[in-house]
């Protein structure tokens, strides 16, 4: 596992010096019940953290992680450009958890009993819980493409997609190969059929066609090229026409040729040939590629599907303003997993998590939930090799202010793309380890306005002054 030496300081010192300069211990792992359960340790560790703080211990939580490494996707196209390092990219899962916080070293989930309020891990342990949080993400599905992870894994093959593979050691950097090793002949940039993990976050082609623009101009690169996006979807962003049609007319723009209602479905590493079916009649087609990226396909996680709690589509069945789920009310949802009208990235989730959080406390405590999510989704759309913008939008294809801004390039585009590659890297650590959650970075709301008639008896104000309400934030 490769981690830095500020992950690695972060990463020892939580359970092991635990009680050593306070009375409280960490939550032991071997427990059969526990007040809140967490599966996933990306934003549900986070998660976990948030719920100790605010709560002062009360709870005993269990964080159930399958992985050791968490890439970190939103900055996924500057890591392909070198401008961040493997370091900041792939990150020591752990670090999400606070001292006090249980984990599960490694054992996923395999079953969901939610009628019995308990899951079974991968190893036959069960463990109960009051509350269930489903924080999986989406899971990803290379099966789905025959051949495309031996030729992914392949140094020498050109087949690129927007993962790291896990079998890689630190010195392989063959996630540069795709902007930088084309040279001629026939690109493709293939998108898998929605739902997928990494909607317009992994969407690089932009900046690929600049990259190679440059090359041709200054004669690294032939002319005799084409590029070419596979679109087995009608539009490039589900739930915002204003993103959706910036995509399509700037690729008009930029002379990226687009072929729609096709899917990849084999890779064949020895030819360099790539198979697409019609995705309404399955008509089959076989083409030369000379480079080749697919985003990672996504499939339903088996567990979810055989407890009842997924939606058609395979994502979890949750209220789209609580994320608490529609049939079991001592579940809720966090992040990529939960189908809802919005954009899934990171900072979707991560404006999900006071919400979850809130509703938690207040379902513990029999109290109606009154916490709400408006859709809230931030996603950096790279435009060249130094701009830089944001979709953002909320609900009902509501715009945020700021949706769009600058997607012109220019002086504030590439003033918001120094910033992202300059400081980002650090955020999602800090992130990680609580050191941003306040003004004037990221504002984790502790309470929300109450319903009609209830009175708040949380806080110093209302203990100190009777009567009188706690200020919410």
């Amino acid at each position: 596992m490769l981690i830095s030496g500020m992950q690695l300081r972060h990463s020892l010192t939580p359970r092991f010096f635990a009680g050593v300069f306070n009375k409280r211990k960490p939550t032991k792992k071997d427990l059969d019940h526990y007040d809140i359960v967490v599966i996933g340790c990306n934003l549900g560790g986070v998660l976990s953290r948030q719920l100790d703080k605010v709560s002062h211990g009360k709870y005993k939580i269990m964080v159930v992680l399958d992985q050791n490494i968490n890439q970190i996707t939103p900055i996924r196209q500057i890591y392909e450009q070198q401008k961040t390092a493997k370091t900041d990219f792939l990150l020591n899962a752990k670090l999400s958890l606070n001292m006090y916080t249980a984990h599960s070293d490694q054992v996923g989930c395999s079953t969901i009993l939610p009628e019995e309020n308990a899951i079974v891990l991968r190893n036959g342990r069960r463990i109960g819980y009051n509350q269930l949080v489903v924080a999986m993400g989406q899971q990803v599905n290379y099966d789905a493409i025959k051949g495309f992870e031996e030729a992914w894994q392949d140094f020498d093959s050109p087949v690129f997609t927007n993962l790291d593979h896990p079998s890689w050691r630190s010195s392989n950097h063959k996630y540069t190969r795709w902007h930088y090793n084309f040279n001629h002949g026939e690109a493709y940039f293939c998108i898998p059929q929605f739902p997928f993990s990494g909607e317009v976050e992994s969407y690089n082609f932009l900046l690929s066609q600049r990259i190679w623009e440059w090359q041709t101009a200054n004669g690294r690169q032939s002319p005799i090229k084409k590029f070419t996006i596979i679109q087995p979807n009608e539009r490039f962003v589900q739930y915002n026409d204003a993103g959706d049609s910036f995509f399509k007319e700037e690729l008009k723009r930029r002379n990226i040729n687009v072929e729609y209602g096709l899917k990849l479905v084999e890779v064949n590493k020895q030819y360099n040939t790539a198979t697409f079916e019609d995705v309404k009649t399955g008509n089959r087609q076989t083409r030369n590629f000379n480079h080749l990226y697919a985003v990672a396909p996504t499939k339903a996680h088996e567990p979810l599907v055989k407890a009842g709690l997924t939606t058609s589509k395979g994502l979890l069945d949750v209220n789209i303003k609580t994320l608490q789920h529609n049939k079991q009310k001592n579940i809720f949802g966090l992040g990529d997993v939960n189908d809802l009208p919005t954009t899934n990235c990171f900072w979707a989730g991560f404006h999900q998590l006071h919400v979850v959080r809130n509703n938690i406390e207040r379902n513990i405590a029999g109290k109606s939930l009154n916490a709400e999510y408006d859709g809230y989704s931030k996603v950096p759309i790279i435009l060249g090799q130094n701009t830089l913008t944001f979709l953002c939008h909320k609900y009902n294809n509501e715009n945020a202010w700021h949706n769009l801004y600058f997607s012109n390039g220019g002086f504030l585009a590439a003033l918001r793309y120094y910033n992202w590659c300059k400081n980002f890297k650090k955020a999602f650590i800090d992130i990680y380890l609580e050191k941003n959650w306040g003004p004037p970075y990221y504002k984790l709301k502790k309470s929300f306005k109450l319903p009609e008639g209830e009175k708040d008896d949380h806080g110093f104000l209302s203990k100190l002054l009777p009567g009188k309400k706690d200020s919410h934030h």
